[in-house]
């Protein structure tokens, strides 16, 4: 399963997979209850949850704070893993742990 970004960073497969509620005083951004880790405790327990919704969230929220050049980096970072194919959880068609996949991102931040 292949995950492709829009130009807003919509996951274009999974786009409910995110969600920023803004208002006028607060902001949230949060992955959504269908990434699916959302009240699955075995798979975070386990190492095996996805983490790419919930980096994504992350993405909207330092635009959202006007941070632009590290949201485009940490977006491309998840881009760059998730396009190489080599760490991918079991749900992306992989076998890689949650923080492996982390690790993969972290060490693609430019």
């Amino acid at each position: 399963m292949a995950i492709f970004f829009s130009q807003d960073m919509q996951c274009i497969d999974h786009k409910d997979e995110i969600s920023g509620n803004v208002g006028e005083d607060y902001a949230v951004f949060e992955q959504g209850a269908s990434a699916g880790n959302v009240g699955k405790p075995k798979l975070v327990e386990k190492n095996k949850a996805n983490p790419v919704a919930l980096l994504l969230s992350s993405v909207m929220m330092l635009r959202h704070l006007q941070f632009p050049s590290f949201a485009d980096r940490l977006e491309n970072a998840v881009r760059r893993v998730i396009e190489e194919g080599k760490f991918r959880t079991k749900d992306l068609g992989g076998s890689s742990t949650t923080q492996q996949v982390v690790d993969a991102v972290i060490a693609n931040l430019e």
